[in-house]
Formats: structure tokens, sequence, C-alpha cells
């Protein structure tokens, strides 16, 4: 998974507070909880809730028969549920970078004979 998925109102396992699960791979999901601001620096500050897959798939299964067929949303927990699925083969790098290389220096740079 290159990018993060995300659902908005999830249910946290660990707090019961409702919050943004961030799946950010197979085996590592949380939901992010809003805190407020931070005086001092003036972001944003959050907590995170660490949750189990077999949790977030039990609800994510629940929400997807309790949408209907028509809603919108219903195809973006499809996806999310069946890349959750997918077998990981325990590679976190792109596809992309098994494509073409550029070649090393010594093969672009000509060095010249040296005069004796």
């Amino acid at each position: 998974m290159g990018r993060v998925k995300c659902v908005k109102d999830f249910p946290c396992q660990q707090c019961g507070k409702r919050g943004m699960l961030q799946i950010l791979s197979i085996n590592s999901m949380r939901v992010r909880h809003y805190i407020g601001i931070d005086p001092d620096t003036k972001k944003s500050k959050f907590s995170y809730c660490k949750q189990t897959p077999q949790y977030v798939n039990r609800i994510l299964d629940n929400i997807k028969t309790d949408l209907t067929s028509t809603d919108h949303c219903n195809h973006d927990l499809n996806n999310l549920k069946s890349s959750l699925e997918l077998n990981n083969n325990g590679c976190g790098r792109s596809l992309v970078w098994l494509g073409h290389q550029p070649p090393t220096l010594t093969t672009r740079v000509q060095i010249p004979a040296t005069a004796p």
C-alpha cells in the first residue's frame, strides 16, 4: 500500500470515541483523535489509538452491509476492504522502481586515454 487509506467517523477499539481510521499497511491501523491546538506552535494536536486488523475488518463489514448499493461510499468501502484482503508480499517498495534505471556514471562518461 503506497498511500494511507482513511475512513471518517470510525469507532475506536481502544477508547470507544469516534475518529479518523488510518490504514497505514495491512497490519498497521490506527484511529486519530483531535485533541486541540498546541498553544506554543498553534498547530493541531492529535492522539492515536492502535487498532487490530480483525476489529477493523469486522467494523468495515458491518458498515458495508448497512449501506445501500446506490450509496457512493459503498464502492469506496468495497475497494478498501478488497485492498486489505490482498496478499501482502512483504515488500514496501513501489513497482515503479523496477522500471528503467539510468546508466551508471562510468557508462555515460568516456574517460579519455592519457598520453604517455
